[in-house]
């Protein structure tokens, strides 16, 4: 379906943010500015490694006005990526759900459901755009695969030889990490949700869960380092001084008794690079009503308007809209998908202390993913002053997904235990 219906797999179309990841990926492999730069590290990469020898040529940019696709030779082996891996992730992430379903029934219902969710427009449309949204979305889809594979067997028996699933696991999360600089809260938090297990004594002793503590530890405290030097972070800061801070005289103010000079003036610029951040955080401290105000007013936009604008496929009518149309319905423009997958996880907490069978390991990742989704979404707010929906698809996907996912598992467990 997924190969049949979207047209051509070469079509691709660029971004305005397609050139930054060409210009990015032109720094020397082996130096600092190939972690510290523009772009992540995982797209450098991608992009020093599919380029031509004689350089990529954007020759049509969806970004300006909603155009099509065409077939642009420079970029088909990144676009013809990006498809291989979106069709192998989701279809990974279906196949294992399923395996660790019990009713044939939900097995089946699983397996339609995720792949429908994943190969209608709202998502699969992505795999065509020159951008990093089609890697985090099928990259973080293997990711959820591996970790409801490992989780199980660790649950299911600890001495299970799970060392390929972990070494598979750590590359593709090194690679899904450094794609966004907001992925590197799901290290911080995937390292914490495990040191948490190791209070059980249990647990204490398996060095399969030391190991990946190590590895969370090393990733973030990587990330953190590279984050913190690179020129991106300038950009956010720079967006968010501009549009939020400095139009606001009363923050205006505030900013200048923390030593912001006047922002017409030469020190500004020496300021603004080496005392930004920090002001920034000093501020949300003497205001903590600003960060929990601005989190609570955008938090129901980042839900809207999910749909990509970069191109049209009108020649693929009427099997398109009939797939807008159930992706409509799987993928809701609002903050319901937050509130039921809520719902669902506090379920699930409730079925871990009743001590259900498979209970506890759903719970687990239910937590995981819940968390996931909600701690990149709050640094995305806070740190985005414009195309906030399209900053925040990877969360609100998640929460999209979890609702799904999580009604379909707990279908499959009333079916095995009679629930009081």
């Amino acid at each position: 379906m997924r190969l049949s219906t979207y047209g051509d797999i070469q079509l691709s179309i660029a971004g305005n943010d397609t050139q930054s990841y060409i210009d990015a990926s032109h720094v020397p492999l082996f130096s600092s500015e190939i972690l510290t730069g523009r772009r992540l590290l995982s797209t450098n990469l991608l992009y020093k490694f599919f380029e031509p020898k004689d350089g990529y040529k954007i020759i049509v940019n969806g970004s300006i006005e909603t155009t099509r696709r065409i077939v642009q030779p420079s970029f088909t082996g990144i676009v013809g990526l990006q498809l291989i891996l979106s069709l192998f992730g989701w279809g990974f992430l279906a196949f294992i759900v399923a395996n660790h379903l019990d009713n044939l029934l939900t097995k089946i219902l699983a397996v339609s459901t995720i792949l429908l969710f994943a190969f209608t427009p709202q998502i699969a449309d992505w795999d065509s755009i020159l951008m990093s949204e089609s890697l985090t979305f099928s990259l973080f889809a293997l990711e959820i695969g591996l970790t409801v594979k490992i989780v199980f067997m660790i649950f299911n028996n600890q001495n299970h030889n799970i060392k390929i699933y972990l070494l598979f696991g750590a590359i593709v999360h090194f690679i899904w990490t450094f794609l966004r600089d907001t992925n590197l809260f799901v290290s911080l938090l995937t390292f914490s949700m495990i040191a948490l297990i190791l209070f059980s004594a249990h647990y204490r002793k398996n060095k399969n869960i030391h190991s990946v503590l190590i590895f969370f530890g090393f990733i973030f405290t990587l990330g953190l380092i590279t984050a913190s030097n690179s020129t991106r972070s300038q950009v956010q800061l720079i967006n968010l001084y501009q549009d939020d801070l400095l139009p606001n005289a009363i923050r205006f103010e505030t900013l200048k008794e923390l030593g912001m000079p006047d922002p017409n003036t030469p020190e500004y610029q020496t300021w603004f690079s080496q005392n930004a951040g920090k002001a920034l955080i000093q501020f949300m401290i003497k205001h903590p009503g600003y960060p929990i105000i601005k989190v609570l007013s955008d938090f129901p936009f980042a839900f809207t308007e999910i749909k990509q604008t970069y191109f049209k496929a009108p020649e693929l009518n009427p099997t398109r809209e009939i797939l807008m149309n159930i992706g409509n319905a799987l993928h809701s423009e609002n903050t319901t998908p937050f509130l039921a997958s809520l719902v669902l996880l506090i379920g699930f907490i409730h079925l871990f202390y009743k001590n259900i069978p498979k209970s506890k390991a759903w719970a687990w990742i239910g937590l995981w993913l819940f968390l996931c989704a909600s701690i990149t979404l709050i640094p995305t707010i806070l740190g985005d002053t414009w195309a906030l929906n399209r900053h925040a698809l990877f969360s609100t996907t998640l929460y999209r997904l979890f609702m799904w996912l999580f009604t379909i598992v707990l279908i499959d467990i009333s079916l095995q235990q009679k629930i009081y």
